[in-house]
């Protein structure tokens, strides 16, 4: 084995080494943030760190990109929650900004090796196979998941490098579009911290609305029913992946 080959094999077994181990180590966080009562407490932890809460939700959400099978939409409601829309986006887009350049250089330097464990090999060829992916016509259902709120963003963005995409288009698409999604979010969050129930539930009830409407009419369209049916397996593994 050359030398390039086991610079590759390190980097692979080292990156995979400290996803398994921040999942380990974040697997209770992201559980007790599933909960309401959970991000209430986790929040009045956040807020006693005074500086420090920022570090630690912008760590948070640069795990959570990494480790796309937990939802992010529980980090983006407590970013909201704990310091307000606008600050919550900041905190947001600092943490998709580095996770996502992260993976996008992790996947062309090292390779779809990097990702096996996370996706599962044959969910990798499929995606390097598709068609649809690496047609014209990418772009366009990229920008389109990546638009509406409740599409599985940060499995894309594995997907969208792997794609021939340039470093600065797929920055562009895999933050600058969550836009919708992640002001939906902080806006409900900061409204649970202000008392204003009424707001939430309705920004929430008309994202909802919009994202199941949009998501009724193109998932069925070619390239978009194939990502969403991928996204929808366990992470590591390939089983039923061939269900169309």
């Amino acid at each position: 084995m050359d030398k390039h080959k086991v610079k590759k094999l390190i980097i692979s077994v080292f990156s995979l080494a400290v996803v398994a181990g921040v999942t380990y180590l974040l697997w209770g966080v992201f559980k007790m943030l599933l909960t309401e009562s959970g991000r209430l407490a986790f929040e009045k932890t956040v807020l006693s760190l005074g500086p420090l809460g920022w570090l630690v939700l912008l760590g948070l959400n640069i795990s959570q990109v990494f480790l796309f099978f937990f939802p992010g939409e529980p980090v983006e409601l407590l970013s909201g929650m704990c310091y307000g829309v606008f600050g919550g986006l900041f905190i947001i887009y600092i943490g998709i900004f580095i996770s996502c350049l992260i993976i996008f250089y992790m996947v062309r330097k090292v390779g779809k090796t990097a990702v096996y464990d996370l996706i599962g090999k044959e969910k990798v060829d499929r995606i390097e196979n598709s068609k649809y992916l690496r047609s014209a016509t990418a772009e366009r259902i990229l920008l389109f998941l990546f638009l509406i709120p409740g599409t599985p963003k940060d499995f894309l963005v594995y997907v969208g490098a792997m794609m021939p995409l340039k470093a600065s288009r797929f920055i562009i698409l895999s933050t600058l579009l969550r836009f919708p999604g992640i002001l939906s979010s902080t806006i409900v969050g900061d409204s649970f911290a202000e008392g204003n129930t009424a707001l939430a539930v309705t920004v929430y009830a008309v994202t909802l609305i919009v994202s199941v409407s949009l998501m009724i009419y193109y998932s069925k369209k070619d390239g978009v029913k194939e990502i969403l049916d991928l996204s929808k397996n366990k992470p590591g593994t390939d089983d039923n992946i061939t269900e169309e």
